[in-house]
């Protein structure tokens, strides 16, 4: 195989593999943002249609092959060829490893950003609840 190909060969993968997962993404946003708010505000209001849309119109056997059957073949595909370009790429795996001790030296700023992260969401979602109501 050329390696010139290969990043191309991969970002072709990719895309493949997002547009597996992307049905069910888009279903499960709709189905959550459909709580959020009241169903006569935005974006709960086009939430509410898509997903009554697709209780209408997808069977049993259609959400199986959307939730589980194409997620499936998305993480499967990626695993393998996460493991081939793992095996084949030496930089990658020194880069790898270099990120992983940035991590480890920086470790006291990592928690530090998450914990912030997770205060950020659990304020959002407050918010969200408070202006909600």
């Amino acid at each position: 195989m050329n390696p010139s190909m290969r990043p191309a060969k991969l970002l072709v993968l990719a895309v493949s593999e997002w547009l597996l997962v992307l049905p069910a993404a888009v279903l499960l946003l709709a189905a959550a943002l459909r709580l959020v708010q009241p169903r006569e505000y935005e974006p709960a209001r086009s939430s509410w249609v898509i997903f009554e849309w697709a209780v209408a119109h997808i069977s049993h056997a259609g959400a199986g092959l959307l939730f589980i059957a194409l997620p499936g073949v998305a993480a499967f595909l990626g695993c393998v060829a996460l493991s081939l370009v793992w095996r084949r790429n030496d930089l990658l795996r020194q880069d790898v490893v270099a990120a992983l001790g940035g991590l480890r030296r920086h470790f006291a700023v990592l928690f530090l950003g998450t914990g912030t992260l997770v205060a950020g969401v659990i304020l959002a979602a407050v918010v969200a609840h408070l202006i909600a109501d």
